[in-house]
């Protein structure tokens, strides 16, 4: 994969970045935002405003650029050539995230955004967090559905000596790793999720290609909602230049 066979038109990426352009990116929450650092530990706190990776992840969201992580590898490879024979310095911005990010040298975050709020507040929640472990007993026990036709197999599996309504876990281990193709891919584990509640704005004020800028006002004009953190965190936007 590179940027000539992907039909999602990321020609700015050819570009030296030239941030020359003063903007105002106006972020209107219009659901409770998790907007948690690349390596959050076993509780995810939000930050209180976004990052710029997380803007970045905004910006390429509102612009289509739905690019799996393998491509975007090889996309960010291709960047790396491409800066080099011009001349420019370019770093990868993937240090602590899994997210790659193809949009962070076309833009810059002049100060800490600001929130122009009547009203916030925090709150935890659960959230499902998606694993694959092809191997343990932890895959099966966190998958709610199983092909039909094993159902009657599983009832009949060995019955945990201290608790009888359950079955064996070296039993169920087994049956999983046997019957692999009929369980869902993922399992679900719940997991503590901190939020942050706002009645109001978040201030943007950015320096940024004038490409960049002219490629999200033309989106702009067609869908204004983007999301910010997670695929939860609907948000409004807002952009101008400022003279």
């Amino acid at each position: 994969m590179d940027m000539d066979t992907l039909k999602i038109d990321i020609e700015i990426l050819r570009k030296i970045p030239s941030k020359t352009i003063k903007v105002e990116l106006l972020i209107e929450p219009l659901a409770p935002l998790s907007m948690v650092s690349g390596m959050p530990g076993s509780f995810y706190k939000t930050l209180n405003v976004p990052s710029k990776i997380m803007i970045c992840g905004l910006i390429e969201n509102l612009l289509g650029w739905h690019i799996a992580w393998k491509d975007r590898r090889a996309i960010q490879n291709d960047i790396g050539k491409l800066r080099k024979k011009q001349k420019v310095t370019y770093s990868s911005n993937t240090k602590g995230s899994t997210y790659i990010p193809l949009l962070m040298e076309y833009f810059d975050v002049i100060d800490e955004p600001i929130i122009n709020f009547s009203e916030v507040y925090f709150f935890d929640d659960l959230w499902s967090r998606c694993y694959r472990r092809s191997d343990e007993v932890v895959h099966p026990k966190g998958t709610d559905n199983i092909d039909y036709r094993y159902i009657p197999q599983k009832w009949k599996l060995k019955r945990d000596e201290k608790n009888q309504e359950k079955v064996d876990d070296k039993a169920l281990k087994e049956f999983f790793k046997e019957k692999i193709d009929f369980f869902p891919i993922y399992y679900t584990t719940p997991t503590v999720r901190e939020y942050i509640y706002l009645q109001g704005w978040y201030v943007v004020q950015m320096i940024m290609d004038e490409k960049l800028f002219t490629m999200l006002m033309e989106k702009l004009e067609i869908n204004n909602i983007g999301y910010l953190g997670n695929n939860e965190g609907w948000v409004n936007l807002k952009l101008s230049k400022n003279e």
